[in-house]
């Protein structure tokens, strides 16, 4: 129960924290498109990162940059720099469109490169997971990750592209279902070397900010805040809050 409050009271002090919310891959259901707080694309392209539609070998627009002659610069709304969208039909999980930003646009629009990327190829994800997809009403608006509330949800769970379990849920039963997930996921390897990592990225955060280069010009009063921010290293349940806000361990299987 304790770890359960820490969780949200996390969940919603981010909420109010993060500015920069980031755009939903999409899936086609039934003709009807919903947002996907999935991104069933990432494993595919960890294993084919050639296909990748920005730091991939398929696009020629962007060898120029990967050459160091222009710089990159995509919206920080964006982490994964496209847009995915896929469809289900026939129970088969499949991938229709991929966008970027147009490169020649001032206004941050996307385009299709699925066309370029792919051609006439067929593409198998070999994705398994659980797909979740909100389909009720907006009740709390995050701005990261996965952590936005509504009141009703569509699990779908995926095996190899095919879907062999769907259900509605509404938010009381879809916050269970996180728990459980999350509770499964804490016993992964991924789970472990998460933990690791954040403990490492948080000692050399502290490093960097306490620096003389970094404390250079600050006035005692603002070296003392900084350093009461790093008294104490985060503990379990804090990273925990973190993990449980901002990720999305679809690849955990749990019942719902």
């Amino acid at each position: 129960m304790k770890l359960k409050i820490v969780i949200l009271l996390f969940t919603f002090s981010l909420i109010k924290i993060f500015a920069t919310g980031q755009e939903p891959d999409k899936i086609i259901i039934n003709n009807k498109e919903y947002d996907l707080m999935n991104n069933p694309l990432e494993g595919y392209l960890e294993k084919h990162p050639d296909d990748h539609p920005v730091y991939g070998s398929q696009l020629t627009e962007f060898h120029q940059y990967k050459n160091g002659e222009r710089m990159l610069s995509f919206s920080s709304s964006n982490d994964r720099e496209y847009i995915a969208t896929f469809k289900i039909e026939n129970n088969i999980l499949s991938l229709i469109d991929i966008k970027i930003q147009d490169l020649n646009s001032d206004s941050e629009d996307y385009i299709s490169v699925f066309q370029k990327l792919f051609g006439n190829r067929k593409i198998v994800l070999n994705y398994s997971g659980i797909l979740v997809i909100p389909t009720g009403k907006l009740i709390k608006a995050a701005s990261f990750g996965y952590s936005s509330l509504h009141e009703q949800y569509k699990l779908m769970t995926i095996d190899n592209d095919t879907v062999v379990r769907e259900k509605d849920l509404d938010k009381d039963e879809f916050i269970k279902f996180k728990f459980r997930q999350f509770a499964q996921y804490k016993k992964t390897e991924e789970y472990k070397t998460g933990l690791k990592k954040y403990r490492e990225e948080w000692e050399y955060r502290k490093k960097s900010e306490l620096s003389k280069e970094n404390t250079k010009g600050m006035s005692k009063k603002e070296i003392t805040a900084l350093k009461k921010e790093y008294d104490q290293p985060p503990t379990e349940d804090d990273i925990n809050g973190y993990f449980f806000a901002t990720g999305n361990p679809d690849f955990v299987i749990v019942d719902y």
